[in-house]
């Protein structure tokens, strides 16, 4: 088996971990039709099916890199959501979300700090509006539920 093959076996298995942990998000009221766990469930999926796509495609040649140093960024990448979705709850949406953000967009070779922070305050701040003011999902306050006051992050 190919390290190509190999890869995408465990971005599949991280993948799915990750779809069917998403899907025990629950939404405050029975009648949520997307409910908080449809973005992360959409993103393992897909993440899972590219993967498979990874494992069937035609190889035109041989690699020639250890596997580490050709998937080794990749494979941590899809765990690093697996740990995202463990921390939604003990630490909010937005606290969870920001640092993942920042995180990636540092580690994928943002080379400022700054916009690295900046870009993930924007996105955190534009995924709140839409799931939790637009959409009325009840996202999860975390830390930030026990130093704000109530109302502020979410319904």
């Amino acid at each position: 088996m190919t390290s190509d093959r190999l890869a995408a076996l465990v971005i599949f298995a991280v993948a799915v971990l990750y779809a069917r942990e998403a899907t025990t998000f629950r939404g405050a009221t029975v009648a949520d039709v997307v409910g908080p766990s449809a973005y992360p469930v959409l993103v393992g999926s897909l993440a899972a099916l590219l993967a498979a796509v990874q494992f069937v495609r035609p190889r035109d040649g041989a690699g020639g890199e250890p596997f580490w140093r050709q998937h080794g960024r990749p494979i941590l990448l899809a765990a690093s959501l697996f740990a995202y979705t463990r921390a939604l709850e003990p630490l909010g949406f937005v606290v969870s979300t920001f640092l993942y953000l920042a995180g990636s967009h540092l580690w994928l070779g943002e080379r400022r700090p700054a916009r690295a922070v900046l870009l993930a305050a924007g996105l955190t701040t534009a995924l709140w509006l839409v799931f939790d003011r637009a959409l009325g999902l009840a996202l999860p306050a975390g830390v930030l539920g026990l130093v704000l006051p109530a109302g502020v992050l979410g319904r």
